[in-house]
């Protein structure tokens, strides 16, 4: 099974989101968890963003933020940064999963664009996103790649604005994988 590391900073708002979608849209495809590269330990979510998580009918109030080690970076089949800083801190932390290592826009603009995977199951399809993306540069490198806001200590609008970006990222992540058509 595919393991999927989401990494924000503090591990509390924006990775968490992104690991409890992508557990609820993959279902048992991925081994999904999060962690921040200055992470906010034992921390849960706050409540403006467990509103959103609510609303989607996902329960976040389990959550425990938990910092970012090379172990855990390297024990990820796909990991997904929130922000290019992330993507930075994660492989200097860890080269050896430079490969591994995506932005999480990067992997919603591939899979809008219906970028290739390989494989006959949504399973083996999802184990090649790495190559995928790996392959799919050319175009990522003519396309405006953002980052996914921080919405910490902000107002309500900031935590429903990067919710948002997350959830119909995910959404068209899961179509991608099941060779559905995003969107």
């Amino acid at each position: 099974m595919t393991s999927i590391l989401t990494v924000c900073t503090g591990n509390i708002c924006r990775s968490p989101a992104a690991e409890l979608l992508l557990k609820e849209y993959l279902g048992d495809l991925a081994a999904v968890s999060s962690a921040g590269v200055g992470a906010m330990v034992g921390r849960g979510i706050p409540t403006e963003m467990l509103m959103n998580l609510d609303g989607a009918g996902i329960d976040g109030r389990g959550h425990a933020a938990r910092q970012l080690t090379s172990t855990i970076a390297s024990e990820a089949g796909i990991v997904v940064a929130m922000t290019h800083e992330h993507r930075t801190e994660i492989v200097q932390q860890t080269p050896a999963a430079l490969r591994r290592t995506v932005l999480f826009d990067e992997l919603v603009q591939a899979a809008r664009a219906g970028a290739e995977l390989e494989g006959d199951t949504p399973a083996e399809r999802l184990a090649d996103i790495p190559e995928a993306i790996a392959a799919f540069r050319p175009q990522l490198a003519g396309m405006e790649i953002a980052d996914v806001p921080d919405p910490y200590g902000r107002e309500q609008e900031a935590y429903d604005e990067s919710f948002a970006i997350i959830e119909s990222g995910v959404k068209d992540i899961a179509d991608w994988i099941r060779g559905e058509t995003p969107g």
